[in-house]
């Protein structure tokens, strides 16, 4: 005699209550290896040139309808620390504007939602990023 499952329906209506995030592990996929001109110290680093001191990522954003303007942004930067020991440190930054009715307001949650599960994945990996670096120079010290 056959089983059937029966997966009920998801309910989509927002709760106001978030969920954990629990980082995907990486794997060998190909959007997770390492490219051959990729900076050596953060991998989510946009600078391609060979020896750059300052690292940054300004590529996550969610945009209002219109495609262009900006609603939220987020990303990283670290500054090289070349003046300033204590200035070489990496920062995750998040800025965002506000709506003025109920409909846009789901709408674009929902987007920034996905886009923030992104930002969670950017921060596991600078910050994993800046640890080895900064563990790398104290031994090397």
């Amino acid at each position: 005699m056959a089983q059937h499952l029966s997966i009920p329906a998801v309910d989509f209506t927002p709760t106001g209550r978030a969920l954990p995030y629990i980082p995907a592990q990486p794997s060998e996929r190909p959007e997770n290896v390492v490219a051959a001109n990729a900076c050596p110290v953060f991998s989510d680093c946009e600078d391609v040139e060979p020896g750059h001191y300052d690292h940054y990522s300004h590529s996550l954003k969610v945009t209002e309808d219109d495609g262009v303007t900006p609603v939220i942004t987020a990303g990283m930067a670290a500054l090289s620390g070349e003046v300033h020991a204590e200035d070489h440190h990496a920062v995750i930054y998040v800025h965002n504007a506000e709506f003025t009715d109920a409909a846009s307001v789901h709408a674009k949650t929902a987007e920034i939602r996905r886009m923030l599960d992104q930002v969670d994945a950017m921060a596991t990996r600078v910050f994993a990023d800046h640890k080895a670096r900064t563990e790398q120079k104290a031994a090397q010290a």
